[in-house]
């Protein structure tokens, strides 16, 4: 990987000529625009690598030329996502998107826009006035994009501030919803099969398999502190089980809501993408100025998630990543400050289990019980349309009926938000509570971002942004670094008087009392929700860490999960300090690894240092896990129990443990057709010996690494038919099995002997048959068919190259020739006889790559998540100095040199120049 900073300084613009209408006039900085609707003139120009630079003489006319632009290079990803948000879907692409439609218009984003709208300053809703302005006069002066005629559409519906909100909206919900309900279900599951079967099913789920401590304890604010936290009180008790009726609609919505995308991740707590974040203090870097970096990870699509752009005048001179919907710069940096995110997890939705009963006087006839006392249900009358694609603009309206309601049930207590499912007759409902559902006035968050000079203005900033928690890495040309995280936290009845009533938070909740979110007795700054909300001093924060340093790759902030209890931390004021369940504990574990390291080596950390630990493709848990199989071989060597010895003498297992115990624990592709950190600009190379040694050993772990987890944690629930702990769960559970295994011997804290081995008596002979069988299962899976289209059923080891598992797919909506491969045939497939495009990186490596961690087949590996951008920043006396990267290009347009044109070093983790200046 080769890293260019001389770029960083280059200004070559090629001026834009697509979008000049006949009136425009040209003067020394190229075109120069004036279009109906605007007040002055404006200019718009193309970078070599296609980002737009926009300039124009007021806000009104640079966020107009920004709709302007995102209309013309991304319009029908614009119509596809206010429609996803809106519950529209259906309108454009047909029958198919109707029960999602459904799901969606209950949840109601868009009503929830609607609600922000007022509530946003006037400077933005003239800004959000503006931008659609912009995109509806290039609907009304062009042709629609191709994908239209595609699904026989010929009408564009004119574009609304509203819809700019649903689309903030939307992503705010992809990163802070969760439903608790998968969870609950299988918390039940787990207690009800401890009593049949005479274990304790509530610690066999909260102790041995589902835990919230993480995989590492790397934690954001401790470590950037050197301040461990304290932790005090009881556990609490085993949650009351679910009644039978609540049982069966959690189990429906739970698979409803799998088969609708925009609600499949909310239900789905084993799915993580996530973000990476770090800044390194100026004493320890080589120009004495901070480095931040910060790599978001989301859905890897074409057309990409962000829209890259440069915005000057009216007091703005900033670039980086947009949204393109919205406008201003979300992620990115101005002449003075810089910034990136991470997603920050804290709970800001509760389900509950409602107590509904008939009530004439009602709207909808019918009323929540709370506190013994009926309360009105509202209803909202709901019309579902269907692009019938019989014709052109053939969408028909689908009568209520069956699937389709008739109407949106509205819990009023709830935050105003919906009934997602009801058994009338059993008099029971469940009910959703989102902090989303308020109105929320992130646009005026982003507008302050963009206008930050210092880490104050951005933190000030930061009181509006209101919902879709984040962790804020920011620094500025002071030479200053802060972490920051940001939403409101609102605080339940039952954890501020210290206790939890009933269920915890992160489960179903009882919503006839006791579990209610507190109103408010008094606003903060900028405070949306109207319910008290955590202080924003007890936010976790800090700015110029003691450490010189901070990392947040969505890992715990605050070390409130580190004990494997996240209720057991108090206020001051005695109430529960509770921010979530779990976080993600791989990649911040490596991160802070690797930064620590840097720093104690004594050489002063580069920007570019910064850019290869981005590149980081080593398994934090191949680096545990391995030596254990290396041990359990030496010992199966020694070992007179039959069913070790045998393993032993596996020529198979013997030649893979070798492999294994020669391997680094990381993972390129070493194939010539894959796209390594290695190879430089885009243009892939021959792999190394060592490359083609480490992929080998990166193929035989990740197929162990499923076969142990099946093995050790899934034999033991199967017979009793329990949910299966996600991927990263399980690996946790296994890390703890094996630390404690000197005094536990493999039972867990149920009573449940995970490496039971019939036959087998001594413990560590059962512990060492299980990481050696499991060896030799993913050696058979290998050369066997389920990985015969990869490796064609070879026994040879050395045919087992990591670029023919692990591919990378950027899917569009409409699928070919769209998607990449093929781009329209300006990138083919790689591979000729396997989709998708082989890269390097794995299961949580800090370049996200990941994968199912109980892959068992060649098509398996796969993934369609990782960084819609990688960036590295820092502040110099002249403004920022930074780089970026996109995996594609900024246009939707097939045949455009801007469709896929950043895609190639994407892929080799290079980077393109962030040209600040006009």
């Amino acid at each position: 990987m080769r890293r260019r900073m001389l770029a960083l300084f280059a200004a070559v613009l090629l001026p834009v000529t697509a979008i000049a209408p006949p009136a425009a006039a040209h003067g020394s900085g190229g075109p120069t625009l004036r279009i109906a609707g605007m007040h002055g003139y404006g200019q718009v120009q193309r970078d070599p690598d296609g980002i737009a630079h926009i300039r124009a003489g007021d806000e009104h006319d640079l966020l107009f030329l920004q709709g302007w632009t995102h209309a013309q290079d991304r319009l029908f990803q614009m119509d596809v996502t206010r429609r996803q948000g809106s519950g529209t879907l259906a309108e454009l692409l047909g029958q198919q998107a109707l029960p999602g439609d459904v799901e969606v218009r209950t949840i109601g984003l868009r009503r929830a826009a609607e609600r922000s709208l007022p509530a946003l300053s006037r400077e933005t809703r003239e800004a959000l006035d503006a931008y659609a302005a912009g995109v509806n006069a290039w609907t009304a002066t062009h042709a629609l994009p191709a994908q239209y005629a595609a699904v026989r559409i010929t009408r564009f519906a004119p574009w609304t501030p509203v819809d700019s909100l649903v689309i903030f909206k939307t992503i705010a919900f992809n990163l802070s919803f969760d439903l608790d309900i998968d969870l609950t279900v299988s918390a039940d599951a787990y207690a009800r099969a401890g009593a049949e079967a005479g274990f304790d099913g509530a610690a066999l789920f909260r102790e041995d398999l589902f835990r919230s401590q993480p995989f590492s304890p790397a934690s954001t604010v401790p470590d950037a502190t050197k301040v461990r936290p304290g932790h005090g009180g009881d556990r609490s008790a085993a949650p009351p089980a679910l009644s039978e009726p609540a049982l069966r609609l959690a189990r429906d919505y739970q698979a409803r809501a799998t088969r609708t995308p925009l609600l499949a991740d909310a239900v789905d707590r084993g799915f993580s993408l996530g973000s990476n974040e770090w800044a390194i203090a100026g004493r320890h870097t080589d120009t004495g100025r901070p480095i931040l970096a910060n790599d978001p990870h989301l859905g890897l699509t074409t057309p990409a998630t962000f829209y890259p752009v440069a915005l000057r005048g009216a007091g703005l001179d900033v670039q980086g990543e947009s949204f393109a919907g919205t406008p201003y710069v979300i992620l990115g940096q101005n002449q003075r400050v810089a910034w990136g995110a991470t997603t920050n997890p804290m709970d800001v939705t509760d389900t509950y289990v409602e107590r509904v009963v008939a009530d004439p006087t009602s709207p909808s006839g019918l009323a929540t019980v709370h506190q013994g006392r009926p309360e009105p249900v509202l209803a909202i009358p709901e019309t579902f349309r269907v692009n019938s694609r019989a014709g052109s603009d053939s969408v028909v309206t689908v009568p209520p009926g069956g699937a389709i309601p008739a109407a949106t049930l509205i819990v009023p207590r709830r935050n105003n938000g919906p009934i997602v499912s009801l058994d009338q007759a059993a008099g029971t409902a469940l009910s959703v509570q989102y902090t989303g559902f308020s109105a929320t006035r992130e646009v005026d968050a982003a507008r302050g971002f963009n206008r930050a000079r210092d880490i104050g203005d951005f933190q000030r900033a930061l009181d509006y942004f209101d919902v879709g928690s984040q962790n804020w890495a920011v620094t500025d040309v002071r030479g200053h670094i802060a972490y920051f995280t940001s939403a409101e936290m609102p605080l339940r009845e039952d954890l501020e008087a210290g206790t939890v009533h009933g269920r915890p938070p992160y489960l179903l909740r009882d919503g006839t009392g006791g579990n209610e979110w507190l109103p408010a007795a008094r606003r903060y700054p900028g405070q949306a929700l109207p319910y008290e909300i955590l202080p924003p001093r007890e936010m976790p924060q800090v700015v110029d860490p003691p450490a010189g340093f901070f990392v947040n790759a969505n890992n715990d902030p605050a070390g409130t999960t580190l004990d494997n209890d996240p209720l057991n931390q108090r206020r001051a004021t005695g109430g529960v300090y509770y921010l979530n369940l779990g976080y993600d504990g791989f990649r911040a574990g490596r991160i802070t690894e690797m930064v620590r390291d840097a720093i104690a080596r004594g050489r002063k950390v580069s920007a570019r240092d910064v850019q290869e630990q981005q590149a980081d493709v080593t398994l934090l848990d191949a680096q545990f896990f391995r030596p254990h199989l290396v041990n359990a071989l030496r010992r199966a060597a020694r070992s007179e129990t039959p069913a070790l010895a045998a393993l032993a003498a596996d020529t198979r297992v013997v030649e893979a443990v070798n492999r294994l115990a020669r391997w680094d624990c990381t993972t390129p592709t070493g194939i010539p057709e894959g796209y390594d950190a290695s190879d430089v600009d885009g243009r892939r190379g021959q792999p190394s010996r060592d490359e083609r040694a480490d992929s080998v050993a990166a193929s035989i772990y990740a197929v162990w690494r499923g076969q142990y987890v099946r093995n050790v944690v899934d034999a033991r629930i199967a017979p009793y038919g329990l949910p299966q702990p996600g991927g990263d769960e399980a690996l946790k559970a296994l890390r703890v099995l094996l630390e404690r295994f000197p005094s536990r011997h493999g039972v867990g804290v149920s009573g449940v002997d995970f490496y039971a081995v019939p036959g087998v008596a001594d413990p560590a002979d059962r512990r060492d048959v299980l990481l050696l069988r499991s060896l030799a299962d993913a050696l058979d899976l290998l050369a066997g068919p389920a990985f015969a289209p990869a490796f064609g059923g070879s026994t040879r080891q050395d045919d087992y190259r990591w670029g023919r598992l692990h591919r990378v797919t950027f899917g569009a909506p409409l699928g070919a020739p769209w998607s990449i491969p093929p781009a329209g045939g300006a990138f083919p497939a790689p591979l000729p006889d396997l989709p998708g495009v082989p890269v390097d990186g794995g299961f949580s490596t800090v370049d996200v790559a990941g994968h199912n961690v109980r892959a068992d087949s060649a098509t398996e590996f796969t993934f369609g998540g990782g960084p819609v951008r990688r960036a590295v920043a820092q502040p110099t006396r002249d403004g920022i100095r930074a780089v970026s990267s996109l995996p594609g290009g900024t246009s939707e347009t097939l045949g455009s040199p801007y469709y896929a044109n950043l895609l190639p070093r994407w892929l080799t983790n290079e980077t393109y120049p962030v040209r600040l200046g006009w």
